[in-house]
């Protein structure tokens, strides 16, 4: 890649590297070279941390009273590879990619790629230029993202938990009843209550399903 093309990304991104072989590992994908010092599978990790601890504490300043399961919640949410990778698609610099012709054909693999590559260039920027500009440049990408945060929705299983620990600092008691039927096709029956309260039971084809019927029989007596 050319000076000319590095200032146009560079401009894209809205970072003037003061390293420009940082910004060039970033956008190097393992599978166009042999060299673990040239790819950029170390700076998807650092990138990692860093968008991690950086949404992690924007989270509990956006919300102060939310509990943490919740926050948890909202943080994988906004930090999975999914996220990362539309975050990349929609800056549109996949021809500055650095990637084996095979990769490229790759459509099914592309969402990791551009996940990783999304956090590469996060750790890189937080190598040249350090924490600060690092923070304003991931928020800057995940402001929509973040904005849309509060609306995140819980399962009942995880209301439930949270409600729990709030009011009692006890996890909810769930209780496997009965497995029936085939085993290609079982029945569950699981019982919750929180400390000495009421039993509620629920039904489904498999654990989970059941212990969230239980849950959610249980959060919509509490809201009577």
């Amino acid at each position: 890649m050319d000076l000319k093309a590095f200032k146009k990304l560079e401009k894209i991104i809205g970072i003037n590297f003061n390293n420009i072989n940082l910004l060039l590992r970033a956008l190097t994908h393992k599978s166009s070279t042999q060299s673990s010092e040239a790819n950029n599978e170390r700076l998807e990790f650092i990138g990692d941390r860093v968008l991690n601890l950086v949404i992690a504490n924007e989270l509990s300043n956006l919300y102060p009273y939310d509990v943490e399961g919740v926050l948890d919640k909202k943080l994988a949410s906004l930090v999975n590879k999914n996220v990362c990778a539309k975050i990349i698609a929609d800056l549109n610099i996949e021809k500055y990619f650095i990637i084996s012709g095979s990769q490229k054909k790759n459509k099914a693999g592309h969402k990791k790629i551009y996940g990783d590559l999304c956090e590469s260039i996060i750790g890189a920027v937080f190598l040249d230029q350090g924490f600060k500009t690092a923070t304003k440049f991931v928020l800057k990408l995940w402001k929509k993202n973040i904005k849309n945060s509060s609306t995140i929705d819980l399962d009942a299983k995880t209301q439930l938990q949270e409600f729990s620990l709030q009011k009692y600092h006890k996890l909810p008691l769930y209780e496997t009843i009965s497995s029936v039927g085939p085993a290609h096709k079982p029945t569950f029956k699981v019982s919750v209550r929180l400390e000495d309260n009421k039993i509620y039971v629920g039904v489904g084809e498999s654990k989970k399903i059941a212990e969230q019927s239980a849950a959610e029989l249980l959060l919509k007596d509490l809201t009577k």
